[in-house]
């Protein structure tokens, strides 16, 4: 596979941060996923990884047109034994699907098992990095054609944001490109632009970051070639809307849109709180949530400032917050959306984890088939993470992911009836998107 590589982010070099005692952070041992923001407690840690030479591993999923879907993996040890279950359904049976996977693979599941991209990721490590850096992705999002993702850095031991590459995977049979190099991206509706950040904060897990950091802030077309102003916007890149990004400030946890073309702040709707309890963003949307009385999910229009509120069920809450935030994953209608809660105690600990759907026309919120997935009390490093996304079919996917011991399971739903799963398999994607449409 070649490798297309853009020249636009080589005229834009990257702005570290000077720590306290006026040097740069060294750099430290891998660690995987999304870091927590100031404020919130972790909920993921991951694997301490090192950089050694990879053994090429096929680590794909089959899902067929006809007959019973199949995982292709490594193959085990004749001693291994079965996986257990993360997910809770029936066999699942004849699915097709187009969705991707990002880890430390690139995966496309259809009616053939494809790796795709090997020429940029393979087995956590990357050609487009420094040499025996690990690399991983996460952030994955659909864009017209394809998906891009974001292959983070993770050698570097960075909180918000690792320095790494932003590529462009097509759904055809096409060379994948590098289109930016980024620490964080967030594509704008309609997917033809992607807006990226480049600096770098590497102190104390992002605590202690000044209210007025700034990161240069500029959009690229999935040509790779620059298509706004380089702006210095505050570090906090959460989404992008037609009118220009939105920032989440670090330090004081406030949402900020900005004008794309001028770098100056747009008045959010009156109804959205600066100060917003944030959860996802997406296709002009924000999601976020308000406890009072009761506690209520909100999805606010950022353009018109409609919102639709739908009530959380008594203990569940959306999850520790974690940077860079989930897109938020709406259905092909946009009407309705999936995204993971958390069922806590009466001392706050999260002791179980669910997707659940929001329909924002309906006002309504319903738990996926299944059991909710227990955790441990407290919450570890061995907890199970949960994603889903809808296909071009409608059809709802759902990822169980256990980094820590290394293995995942899939599963789908199609709104009605049990949650169909698949065999769990080893490896470690982190997140999974449908191609975007056009």
């Amino acid at each position: 596979m070649s490798v297309l590589a853009s020249a636009e982010w080589r005229d834009h070099p990257v702005q570290l941060t000077v720590a306290d005692q006026g040097e740069l952070q060294p750099r430290a041992a891998a660690s995987r996923g999304r870091w927590p923001r100031p404020g919130w407690p972790g909920r993921r840690a991951w694997l301490v990884v090192a950089a050694a030479t990879a053994v090429v591993v096929a680590a794909a999923v089959l899902v067929t047109t006809g007959g019973q879907a199949r995982h292709v993996v490594g193959a085990p040890s004749p001693s291994a034994q079965p996986l257990p279950s993360l997910l809770s359904g029936v066999p699942a049976h004849g699915a097709h699907t187009d969705l991707f996977l990002g880890g430390e693979n690139f995966w496309q599941i259809g009616g053939q098992p494809r790796a795709v991209a090997a020429g940029f990721l393979v087995n956590g490590l990357s050609p487009l990095l420094p040499p025996g850096h690990g690399a991983e992705v996460d952030q994955l999002a659909p864009v017209p054609g394809g998906v891009v993702a974001h292959i983070s850095d993770i050698s570097t031991g960075i909180t918000y944001g690792a320095l790494g590459r932003v590529v462009f995977i097509p759904d055809a049979n096409a060379p994948a490109r590098v289109i930016a190099r980024a620490t964080m991206i967030a594509v704008g509706p309609g997917g033809r632009q992607v807006w990226v950040q480049t600096a770098i904060q590497s102190l104390r897990n992002g605590a202690g970051v000044p209210a007025s950091f700034t990161s240069p802030t500029w959009a690229v077309n999935l040509a790779g070639r620059r298509v706004s102003p380089v702006l210095q916007l505050p570090f906090g890149l959460v989404a992008a809307t037609g009118s220009g990004p939105l920032t989440q400030n670090l330090s004081t946890g406030q949402l900020q849109l900005w004008n794309g073309a001028t770098g100056r702040p747009i008045p959010l709707p009156p109804n959205l709180p600066a100060d917003a309890d944030f959860v996802a963003a997406g296709s002009d949307r924000v999601i976020w949530s308000l406890c009072a009385a009761s506690c209520r999910l909100h999805v606010t229009d950022l353009i018109t400032g409609a919102d639709a509120a739908v009530p959380l069920p008594a203990h569940w809450v959306p999850l520790s917050q974690t940077y860079p935030p989930p897109t938020a994953s709406f259905d092909p209608s946009g009407q309705r959306l999936v995204l993971p809660l958390g069922r806590v105690d009466s001392s706050g600990n999260t002791t179980a984890e669910d997707l659940f759907v929001a329909d924002t026309a309906a006002g309504t919120l319903r738990m996926i088939p299944g059991k909710p997935l227990s955790l441990p009390s407290p919450a570890t490093t061995q907890d199970i993470q949960l994603a889903g996304a809808w296909d071009r079919q409608g059809l709802l996917w759902v990822l169980a992911m256990k980094p820590y011991d290394g293995y995942y399971q899939l599963g789908f739903w199609t709104g009605a009836g049990p949650l169909r799963t698949f065999a769990p398999a080893h490896g470690s994607p982190m997140a999974l998107s449908a191609p975007g449409s056009g």
